[in-house]
């Protein structure tokens, strides 16, 4: 077909499928085409049509109505998108019926069609559906590319958002791509004009104009040649200062598309500390001696290490606390021997059955020191270890028994333990009946509340059954309350026998009442678990001797179920309704609550 139909001038009546030419001409349409008159009628269709509605294509005939045809459709399957909402959706699809709007559609053979209904001159309908599918697999590809694509620059910009340093993204003509928080905090003279597409000069001489860098006015342009040029050809980090006391380290690389990236560091804190590092290291040869004399005065074990974690001096706690080690404590020996040593002779009960890797974890402690470690030896004692690296790169450390400490916290933890485990123990005889061992009412409530909860979320079925057992109050009269007692028992082990899953709940209600909360269960399996209860509960054979309703004791069932539309207190209602019906109807029996609440 070269050319749109002219639907304007095209009429039902001279589409005929008794006209030979007329069928075998659409008949040789790669597409689904059929005719209907002005009452919805069908006039002819087309070989491509018969095969897409194969099950029903014997129905398919001259004379059958739209709407007909729709029916016939959903009782063979062909909808599966209808499932459930039938008549809704044959209403929409009819009022779409000649509406000229395109409709796609998943068909049976899980292909996609576009259906195109135009009316004709005289009323009728031209309908006609062609293949979509590769067109909308293409577009779902392409759908989930932009998705994956849009996911993976949130993920980029975040990462640059989290960064602990200043980012800049330049393109190929010095413009600003991108930058983060970081950097606007680290400029704060130019953080509202760090906006993409701003240029480099623009933002050098606007912080310089603010007072952001130390370089004389008429200087400034030839600085920014300078930058620019470094920037260009960086191949190591440059350090700057802001002219109020900061210094930033800043890194340069170029991009492939031409453009650069940067990262700017503060490292303030850090020459500082390189400063006073210096001082100190000036410092210590004088305060060598007075150190020797007072780390022997300390009450805890003290021992430096140099920058080649070779032992430079200890004092007499430190050998005391790692006697075992004592004898090879002496200047000049590494670290790691140390604890070699120790391992060989038991000194660090931690480690048993996996030295290496122990030993691993406690040099990388050693040497790059996070913060306090606790270490036990032998004989249940432990001691704090505070290491840190010196300004010449050793590690001065000291050791601090703190034995009777872990003691008593191993005391507390036991203690705490045996607390918790005694909580949950009362917890769970709070919630269970003390006569059957079942679920009292507080656990029925409190699961009702749950299970009502994922009913209201998720729309799924709740299963309820009130179980009441016939007669109860002649039985006691008859054989005693400690035979009703027992009787409740029989009953209760006969219910959770039959409501066995996981997530099923059987509960006391109430004197000799039960509930059965039973989720994810429709009416039809429910009604069928009432029926298994009475009859399970008529195996037993409990003797009664007088009851209303058999020899020996029987039970009533109320069923209902819910599937989020309504609230747990009127499905708790309906069931208590449809026990009392059971009652009524002469006990022994099971009732179901009429629909779903």
């Amino acid at each position: 077909m070269d050319r749109p139909i002219d639907a304007t001038t095209l009429r039902a009546t001279d589409l005929r499928g008794d006209e030979p030419a007329w069928q075998a001409l659409i008949d040789c349409l790669d597409c689904g085409l059929v005719v209907y008159d002005a009452a919805g009628r069908l006039v002819l269709c087309n070989d491509d049509f018969r095969r897409l509605y194969r099950p029903i294509a014997t129905h398919i005939a001259p004379g059958l109505r739209f709407e007909d045809l729709l029916r016939l459709a959903l009782d063979a399957g062909l909808v599966p998108q209808a499932a459930g909402d039938e008549a809704g959706w044959v209403a929409r699809r009819a009022a779409q019926f000649g509406a000229g709007a395109p409709i796609e559609r998943r068909m049976p053979d899980g292909r996609w069609r576009r259906i195109t209904e135009q009316r004709l001159a005289d009323g009728g309908v031209l309908s006609y559906s062609i293949d979509i599918t590769e067109g909308v697999l293409q577009r779902q590809t392409l759908q989930r590319a932009l998705e994956d694509a849009q996911q993976s620059r949130d993920w980029l910009e975040d990462a640059i958002e989290a960064l602990p340093a200043g980012f800049e993204l330049w393109d190929k003509d010095d413009r600003l791509v991108l930058s983060n928080s970081e950097l606007a905090r680290m400029y704060p003279r130019i953080a509202t004009a760090l906006q993409p597409g701003a240029s480099f000069q623009s933002l050098v001489r606007a912080n310089h104009a603010a007072g952001g860098w130390p370089v004389p006015a008429a200087e400034i342009e030839a600085y920014i040649e300078r930058r620019r040029t470094q920037r260009q050809h960086a191949s190591q980090p440059t350090d700057h200062d802001t002219g109020d006391g900061q210094r930033y380290r800043v890194y340069h690389r170029p991009t492939r598309q031409g453009g650069l990236v940067g990262v700017r560091m503060d490292v303030t804190e850090l020459h500082r500390e390189r400063a006073a590092a210096e001082q100190a290291r000036r410092d210590a040869e004088s305060a060598r001696l007075q150190l020797s004399e007072g780390i022997e005065a300390l009450p805890d074990g003290f021992a430096l290490y140099d920058a080649d974690d070779r032992l430079v001096v200890c004092n007499a706690r430190y050998r005391e606390l790692y006697s075992v080690s004592a004898s090879v404590l002496q200047p000049g020996i590494r670290f790691e021997d140390v604890l070699r040593y120790g391992l060989s002779q038991g000194q660090y009960p931690q480690a048993d059955g996996r030295e290496e890797p122990w030993l691993q974890e406690r040099l990388r402690d050693h040497r790059q020191p996070q913060g306090p470690v606790i270490q036990e030896l032998p004989g249940n004692r432990w001691l704090r270890i505070d290491e840190r690296i010196t300004s010449d790169g050793g590690i001065a450390g000291v050791r601090t028994e703190v034995t009777e400490l872990v003691r008593h916290q191993q005391q507390l933890t036991r203690l705490n333990q045996r607390l918790s485990e005694a909580n949950a123990r009362v917890e769970l005889l709070s919630e269970t009946d003390a006569v059957t061992g079942i679920a009292n009412r507080r656990r029925f409530d409190r699961r009702l509340a749950e299970e009502w909860g994922r009913v209201a979320r998720d729309g799924a079925a709740l299963g309820l059954l009130l179980v009441d057992i016939d007669d109860f109050k002649a039985f006691n009269d008859r054989h005693g309350h400690q035979a009703g007692d027992d009787c409740l028992k029989r009953v209760a082990a006969v219910l959770a026998a039959c409501a066995s899953r996981p997530t099923d709940v059987v509960a006391r209600y109430g004197g000799e009442e039960f509930a059965l909360l039973l989720p994810h269960t429709g009416r039809s399996d429910l009604m069928h678990l009432a029926q298994r209860c009475v009859a399970a509960v008529d195996a037993a054979a409990i003797e009664h001797g007088a009851s209303r309703a058999a020899p020996h004791l029987t039970i009533s069932v109320g069923a209902a179920f819910a599937d989020g539309n309504a609230d747990a207190e009127r499905l708790l209602r309906a069931a208590d309704a449809a026990l009392y019906r059971a009652k009524a109807a002469g006990r022994r029996r099971a009732e179901m609550a009429d629909g779903a609440i």
